[in-house]
């Protein structure tokens, strides 16, 4: 029997979410889906997969990738979408999470940011500076990427673990010399704080993105979690042709000002890409660098938690 219990930050997600009684109240056939603001309801509603759906569907909302994927491995959520850095932690546990579809980043959706007049310029000149991002986010896997290429031990760069809010804070008011962060939060820094994208290679990080299914809904709600995917693929795909469109849902469900949802979205857009070989290499990759960084207890094997529908 898989353990169950929740972190302290994940069972107060999930009781403010209500989940605990979603999860009472919903019938066999009910699908329960983590999302986030601004996430898989609203790009569904949007391009209009949601009409035609034959399944009760329970919504919870997260305030980021890693609470749901814990909530996912506790079984109070059936499936949800998060990053390729946050999907490696929960497999220390072995708690039944699998990643059943997958994403990519068609640009530069994770990056570095520094103040416009810094005198940091490209990535080596980030050795002995202080650097913000959350800890194990994929912000934090493009900085230790960076210094593995570099052949610099991980301790090269001073990271300090915050999160989104209180990296920008930091990085705006000189507490760190560099933010290591995501869209959106990389569009409203340049548009509202003047900030400036320090040139990295794309290719350290590889901007994969999972639909994740537990294994109680695979077994028992396979159909609903292999339509619900189809749905968000071809959502996914809608957005890349319908950018402005895309746009302006994000604008209205998240807040954030419209010329900086249109930057983002125009210079990096998520696509629908098969579960290969390929793929699983770039994910035991991640895996690999976190272990080397002293961020696993233990080494993880990631082919075994993805799953084919």
């Amino acid at each position: 029997m898989l353990d169950l219990r929740l972190t302290r930050r994940t069972s107060f997600a999930i009781a403010a979410a209500g989940l605990l009684a979603a999860c009472t109240k919903a019938t066999a056939r009910t699908l329960v889906v983590g999302d986030q603001r601004g996430g898989v309801q609203a790009l569904l509603t949007a391009s209009g997969e949601l009409k035609d759906v034959q399944y009760p569907i329970e919504w919870a909302q997260f305030p980021n990738a890693a609470p749901l994927i814990e909530a996912l491995a506790a079984g109070a959520i059936d499936t949800g979408v998060g990053g390729d850095a946050p999907f490696i932690f929960s497999l220390q546990s072995n708690a039944g999470v699998k990643a059943i579809a997958a994403f990519r980043s068609q640009g530069p959706s994770t990056t570095i940011l520094v103040p416009g007049r810094s005198s940091i310029h490209a990535f080596d000149d980030l050795l002995g500076k202080r650097v913000a991002t959350p800890r194990g986010s994929i912000g934090h896997h493009l900085l230790l990427a960076g210094l593995q290429r570099a052949g610099k031990p991980f301790d090269a760069i001073d990271i300090k673990f915050l999160s989104p809010a209180d990296g920008r804070a930091a990085l705006t008011s000189g507490s760190v010399d560099a933010w290591s962060i995501w869209d959106p939060y990389a569009a409203i820094g340049e548009l509202s704080d003047g900030l400036r994208i320090l040139p990295v290679d794309r290719n350290l990080a590889p901007g994969i993105g999972f639909v994740f299914g537990t294994e109680a809904a695979l077994r028992d709600k396979r159909s609903q979690l292999a339509d619900l995917a189809a749905r968000f693929a071809r959502a996914r795909r809608w957005a890349e042709t319908h950018r402005e469109a895309y746009a302006r849902m994000l604008t209205q469900q998240t807040g954030v000002p419209i010329d900086a949802t249109r930057r983002y979205i125009g210079r990096s857009v998520n696509v629908p890409v098969p579960i290969d070989p390929t793929l699983i290499a770039e994910e035991q990759g991640i895996a690999d660098l976190f272990h080397a960084a002293g961020l696993l207890a233990k080494p993880v094997q990631v082919a075994p938690h993805f799953a084919q529908l």
